[in-house]
């Protein structure tokens, strides 16, 4: 399959012939942030980026690390899930098996630990655990995104909770305006994968002209059970649909609205490995839906300010979670919980420049109502009591930033935040727990500096204190766990986790080269984690609750470079070491990845371009002990290759071939059981117009 490949891709370049020419599109003023990177060389871009410091600035420039795939590289990669793209990125990982599950690792740290935002706006809910689960990027259509940024290390100054481990800002698709007159463009697309028969296609439209511009968007992905080198994984399909669309109006020369729309419904999620025919156990997410509705309003020069934004959105999750399980003919314990989460932010962000000091503020508010529906049947009889009763979790957070440049060569940026957070419940007669009324504080902080040391090198440095409030899933669970053997009590006095955080590192640019290198160790207090408590005589279960136990120190090192050898080959090249070691009994920590490095090379000739790609993963010998349900176990290391081409084929046709896992390697992620996909073949077809 492999020389298939190459002589597939060599075909490819001879009838490639010359690059086509590439025509510029017209942007109104307010469109700063749509302009496409700045080509330094072939192969190479200036990163335009707004998570670190919430309005656009280059990447090079901010002294926080921050990395982002664009487009284009979304567009050459096509993955499957947001991970598998996230997962060559310097200091991330993920944990997660099959076509939807997958939580990215940052620097050691997931699930609620990490932010993860839809256009500025909060993906992550009050309703999902942090130990065992977390919120699933595969909520958001990638057919729909634009780019992805990722802000490692933390930033509640900015962004509040949760922002411990870093921050993933998920960008959306929008059309620019045009001055000229109304006219319309769009494709469609099909994708087919080998390795789970799995079959994607997408469809949209965009408009622009004048004073309007619109984007409008379906997808359909259905995926059977996938193949790994050792045979099918069972429960490891799924099916989903999406439709989104934007409306964009120019309001005045420096003003603009923006209305949003996103449906993503997913269907029959497995957990792979769990055949039900056979194992008795049935797990799996029967529906997980989101909906969202978002308005944003940004301008200039209004109000006495530089700039001003505002935003809302409302947003609606809906999953519904199966637990099965058959032992014999007799016994059996069937649980379904569907959980409702109803989501509502705004937000109100102005900057103003004066002198060598540029003042960002604002503020942010975001509320989730939960209300969950339980059906639990067993051998011994049913209940309808839930787990988490109706409740409602709130928070409010004001900040404000100084970006100053002292010199010429200096350059600083201090902040400062203060989030007020309430949880409240309502008398829920199906919940075994009590009513609970918190309320919390907190307060967070931070300092970065860059210095030019020369017009191509930057050297940085940053500390930075953050917090993550415990969400309503860790305050009021009162129930079984997935395993089965433990009673989980309420917890509702919980205190945040807080962190202290110092990055030192250095940024290089020039015409051929881009990169950085960053070390970093960060201290992490309060940890959450269950805690036992002993065994309930009348039951025999253990007994635990949600409390603060841990500290941390996760420390380590990253390095991303670039570098164009001439005008049509580039190479990159990313690595990155964590250590997490709990500092209270000197374990190593859970979810902390062995050293990672990737390697590749891609070129550009013509309207065809290729790339092959290598992902080297340590072996995973640092396990933590005693973990519920024997969570982690070692993993041997890895390598992994991946090639992948594509060519323009005239009249608005464009043809991919891609083989991920070429040399069919057993292998799995090392925080995952389950071995992954063997080789896969993914051939697209793509029309635009």
């Amino acid at each position: 399959m492999v020389r298939g490949f190459v002589v597939v891709l060599g075909a490819l370049l001879v009838a490639a012939g010359p690059a086509a020419a590439q025509s510029d599109q017209v942007q109104a003023p307010t469109d700063q942030q749509e302009q496409k990177d700045t080509e330094t060389a072939k192969g190479l871009r200036e990163e335009l980026v707004v998570t670190a410091a919430r309005y656009e600035q280059d990447a090079y420039t901010t002294p926080l690390p921050i990395s982002s795939l664009s487009q284009e590289d979304l567009e050459r990669l096509r993955p499957e899930r947001l991970v598998d793209a996230l997962k060559t990125m310097a200091g991330v990982e993920f944990t997660g098996e099959g076509p939807f599950r997958g939580l990215p690792v940052i620097r050691g740290l997931s699930s609620n630990r990490i932010l993860i935002l839809v256009d500025g706006e909060r993906l992550n809910n009050a309703r999902e655990s942090t130990q065992f689960a977390g919120i699933q990027p595969g909520l958001v259509d990638l057919a729909e995104v634009e780019r992805v940024e990722v802000l490692r290390g933390p930033a509640s100054v900015l962004y509040g909770s949760d922002a411990i481990g870093g921050v993933i800002n998920i960008i959306t698709k929008k059309k620019p305006f045009s001055p000229d007159a109304f006219s319309v463009d769009g494709g469609a697309s099909y994708e087919y994968g080998t390795a789970a028969e799995a079959s994607r296609a997408r469809a949209e439209v965009n408009g622009a002209g004048g004073r309007v511009a619109f984007h409008v968007g379906a997808s359909y992905a259905n995926v059977g059970n996938y193949e790994s080198p050792r045979g099918e994984v069972p429960n490891s399909g799924m099916e989903q649909w999406s439709a989104n669309g934007s409306l964009r109006l120019l309001l005045a020369d420096t003003s603009a609205l923006r209305v949003d729309v996103e449906s993503v419904n997913t269907r029959d999620v497995g957990f792979p490995g769990y055949d039900p025919a056979t194992s008795g156990v049935d797990i799996r997410f029967p529906r997980f839906d989101r909906d969202k509705v978002g308005m944003s309003y940004e301008a200039g020069g209004v109000l006495g300010l530089d700039t001003l934004t505002l935003r809302a959105y409302a947003q609606q999750v809906v999953k519904e979670s199966r637990r099965n399980i058959r032992i014999g003919q007799r016994f059996f314990s069937n649980n379904t919980t569907t959980s409702e989460i109803d989501s509502t932010g705004l937000s109100g962000q102005g900057s103003l420049r004066r002198g060598a000091h540029l003042l960002t503020f604002g503020v942010d508010f975001a509320r989730d109502q939960v209300h969950d529906e339980t059906l639990a049947e067993s051998t011994f009889g049913s209940s309808t009591d839930v787990a988490v009763p109706d409740s409602t979790q709130r928070g409010i957070g004001v900040f404000l930033q100084d970006e100053m440049n002292p010199s010429e060569r200096l350059g600083l940026v201090a902040g400062v935040r203060g989030d007020w957070y309430a949880f409240t419940s309502r008398n829920d007669p199906r919940y075994p727990g009590e009513p609970f009324d918190v309320q919390e504080s907190a307060m967070s902080g931070s300092l970065a500096a860059r210095y030019a040391l020369t017009s191509s090198v930057q050297l940085t440095a940053s500390v930075g204190r953050a917090f993550r409030a415990p969400n309503l899933q860790e305050r009021a669970y009162t129930g079984l766990v997935s395993t089965g053997d433990t009673w989980v009590l309420q917890n509702p006095e919980l205190g945040p986790e807080t962190s202290l955080n110092v990055d030192a590192g250095a940024k290089f640019r020039t015409g051929r080269t881009t990169g950085s290198v960053t070390v970093f160790r960060n201290r992490v207090e309060g940890l959450i984690a269950l805690e036992f408590l002993g065994e309930d005589p009348d039951t025999g279960l253990l007994l635990s609750r949600f409390a603060n136990i841990d500290a941390a120190i996760l420390q380590g090192a990253e390095l991303e470079l670039q570098t164009a050898l001439n005008r049509r080959w580039s190479a990159f090249t990313v690595a990155s070491y964590t250590r997490g070691t709990d500092d209270t009994t000197g374990d190593p920590l859970p979810l902390i990845p062995p050293l990672k490095v990737v390697l590749g090379t891609r070129f550009d000739i013509g309207r065809a371009w290729g790339e092959v790609a290598t992902r080297i993963v340590a072996r995973q010998e640092r396990i933590p002990p005693d973990t519920v349900a024997d969570t982690y176990e070692e993993t041997p290391g890895f390598t992994v290759w991946d090639v992948r081409g594509g060519v323009e084929l005239g009249a608005g046709f464009h043809l991919q071939v891609a083989v991920d896992n070429v040399l069919d390697k057993a292998y799995h992620e090392p925080f995952n059981r389950r071995l992954e996909s063997g080789r896969n073949l993914r051939t697209t077809v793509q029309y635009r117009f």
